[in-house]
Protein backbone atom coordinates (compact mmCIF):
# COMPACT_ATOMS: atom_id res chain seq x y z
CA UNK A 1 0.00 0.00 0.00
CA UNK A 2 1.57 3.43 -1.19
CA UNK A 3 1.14 5.90 1.40
CA UNK A 4 -0.96 7.92 -0.59
CA UNK A 5 -3.42 5.45 -0.45
CA UNK A 6 -2.92 5.29 2.84
CA UNK A 7 -3.33 8.76 3.32
CA UNK A 8 -6.69 8.58 1.33
CA UNK A 9 -7.81 5.49 4.37
CA UNK A 10 -7.04 8.03 7.56
CA UNK A 11 -9.24 11.19 5.68
CA UNK A 12 -11.97 8.18 5.42
CA UNK A 13 -12.01 7.19 9.35
CA UNK A 14 -11.14 11.17 10.18
CA UNK A 15 -14.40 11.22 8.20
CA UNK A 16 -16.01 8.77 10.03
CA UNK A 17 -15.18 10.48 13.51
CA UNK A 18 -16.28 13.58 12.18
CA UNK A 19 -19.54 11.71 11.47
CA UNK A 20 -20.11 10.47 15.02
CA UNK A 21 -19.08 13.43 16.55
CA UNK A 22 -21.64 15.29 15.02
CA UNK A 23 -24.16 12.57 16.19
CA UNK A 24 -23.29 12.95 20.16
CA UNK A 25 -23.10 16.48 19.74
CA UNK A 26 -26.46 16.08 19.00
CA UNK A 27 -27.16 13.45 21.86
CA UNK A 28 -25.93 15.41 23.62
CA UNK A 29 -28.03 18.18 22.98
CA UNK A 30 -31.45 16.44 23.60
CA UNK A 31 -29.76 14.56 27.12
CA UNK A 32 -31.19 16.13 30.53
CA UNK A 33 -29.08 13.36 32.87
CA UNK A 34 -26.33 15.08 34.19
CA UNK A 35 -24.06 12.16 34.62
CA UNK A 36 -24.65 11.30 30.65
CA UNK A 37 -24.29 14.61 29.57
CA UNK A 38 -20.87 13.87 30.99
CA UNK A 39 -19.90 10.54 29.45
CA UNK A 40 -20.88 12.36 26.05
CA UNK A 41 -18.63 15.09 26.24
CA UNK A 42 -16.10 13.42 27.65
CA UNK A 43 -16.48 11.09 24.34
CA UNK A 44 -16.85 13.72 21.90
CA UNK A 45 -13.53 15.56 23.54
CA UNK A 46 -11.69 11.60 23.26
CA UNK A 47 -12.98 11.53 19.58
CA UNK A 48 -11.80 15.43 18.44
CA UNK A 49 -7.99 14.52 19.77
CA UNK A 50 -8.44 11.35 17.69
CA UNK A 51 -10.07 13.46 14.30
CA UNK A 52 -7.30 15.50 14.61
CA UNK A 53 -4.44 13.22 14.93
CA UNK A 54 -6.10 11.17 11.43
CA UNK A 55 -6.23 14.06 9.89
CA UNK A 56 -2.42 15.20 10.77
CA UNK A 57 -1.22 12.09 9.81
CA UNK A 58 -2.80 11.75 6.88
CA UNK A 59 -1.48 15.26 5.75
CA UNK A 60 1.92 13.76 6.53
CA UNK A 61 1.16 10.68 4.53
CA UNK A 62 0.32 12.55 1.76
CA UNK A 63 3.43 15.17 1.58
CA UNK A 64 5.99 12.50 3.04
CA UNK A 65 7.81 13.03 -0.59
CA UNK A 66 7.06 16.92 -1.29
CA UNK A 67 10.73 18.45 -0.77
CA UNK A 68 8.58 21.97 0.22
CA UNK A 69 6.44 20.75 2.98
CA UNK A 70 8.24 21.63 6.46
CA UNK A 71 7.01 18.67 8.12
CA UNK A 72 5.08 18.95 11.11
CA UNK A 73 7.03 19.33 13.92
CA UNK A 74 5.50 16.49 16.23
CA UNK A 75 6.20 14.28 12.95
CA UNK A 76 9.99 14.81 12.33
CA UNK A 77 12.54 12.64 13.13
Amino acid sequence: MTLLRMAASYRQSADLLRVRIIALKDELARTEDPKERGRLEQRIKDLNTLYRETREAALVMERYYDRRYHKHGRHTR
